[in-house]
Parts: C-alpha cells; structure tokens; sequence
C-alpha cells in the first residue's frame, strides 16, 4: 500500500511539474501588422520546437525544427504563395503540442486567437528495470498503448478511457535489451525506445 501511496504522490508531483513547465511557455502566434499573409511566432524557456504547416484537409505542406541558444525561439512565415482558406500551424516543444488555426483570405492572413487544439505529450520514465508512462490526456480521448519487444512482437496492448493515465511495466525479467512503445491519442501518435538494461 505504502508503494502504491508513493507512486501516486510522485505521479501527482510529475504532473504538477509538467503543467507549470508548459504554463511557463510564453508562446505566441499572430499574423504580422502590415505585412500581408505573414504570420509570426515566439516561444520563451524551451529549446527545441518542431513546426508544421497543415491543410485543412491535413495535409502536410512545410515543417522544419528550431533550436534555441537562449531560451527563445521566434520566426516570421510568408504564406503569399498558399491560395484561400484554413490552414493549421502545429508547434510541438517537449512537454507539448499546440495548433492553431490561420486563415488566409484575399491578401491577409489571420490568426485564431485561441488554440484549437493542446495536448500535452507523454512521459515516460525508466529506472532500475520499471518502466512507468503518465499521460495527461484532458479531451479524454481513448489512448491506445502498445509496447513491441525488439523482434517488433507486441508484449502489451490497451486502451484506456480515462483523464489521467499511469501504466507501469516491469521489464526486469524479460530476455529483450530494448522495448518501443507507441502511445496513441487525440489523432497523435507518440514513439518512444527504452532500454531493458
């Protein structure tokens, strides 16, 4: 009882954490006075972003990865070459994915001013042989967990229906040195390898 006690008093903290980490995120998207489909975009205390430009329709149309070497990460996109219509701008930092959706009429380009869609990304941590994954999930959404040993066999599967989600694997006994997990929710698939040693 004491274990289980522990375990949710650390999931709780870890949480905590995450959720004040991604609040800290000074993150801004806008369309940029004057300057007619142009839309700008900052981000404060992370170092890395991945940036992705989608259709409507979903459709990848450009993405690219931005590092940081002072916690700050900004840049300007010109979407003179893209017709009419609703475009999605997805950011994803490491405790996070955010969209937001632009729309380009004439020769404007304008920003939601809310983000149509949050998600926050799994953790997933690894010590002494345990393997524990803590998903946030608030659109509460199905989340679909698997894990594949090396030989891509599936060891585990599951889903889960609920807000908070904790599943802990004990690796220690199995043969494999490695295991792939691959965490589906909210129309996002997240791939992570851990080691078993």
């Amino acid at each position: 009882m004491k274990n289980v006690m522990k375990f949710a008093v650390a999931l709780v903290a870890m949480f905590a954490s995450v959720a004040m980490h991604a609040n800290d995120n000074d993150f801004n998207v806008k369309a940029k006075e004057g300057a007619g489909k142009a839309i700008s975009f900052s981000i404060n205390d992370t170092k890395n972003v991945h940036v992705s430009l989608y259709s409507k329709e979903g459709s990848e149309i450009f993405n690219e990865s931005l590092k940081s070497t002072n916690g700050k990460i900004s840049r300007t996109y010109d979407l003179n070459a893209l017709p009419d219509g609703k475009y999605f701008l997805e950011t994803e930092t490491a405790t996070k994915v955010a969209r937001h959706e632009i729309t380009i009429s004439g020769k404007t380009a304008t920003v939601s001013e809310a983000v149509v869609a949050e998600m926050f990304k799994p953790v997933v941590v690894t010590k002494n042989g345990i393997v524990t994954v803590s998903i946030l999930n608030n659109d509460k959404t199905p989340v679909d967990i698997k894990m594949y040993d090396e030989g891509n066999n599936e060891v585990y599967s599951n889903t889960f229906n609920t807000q908070t989600v904790a599943k802990r694997f004990d690796i220690n006994r199995s043969s494999a040195k490695k295991f792939t997990l691959v965490m589906t929710y909210n129309n996002k698939t997240f791939v992570e390898t851990v080691a078993a040693r």
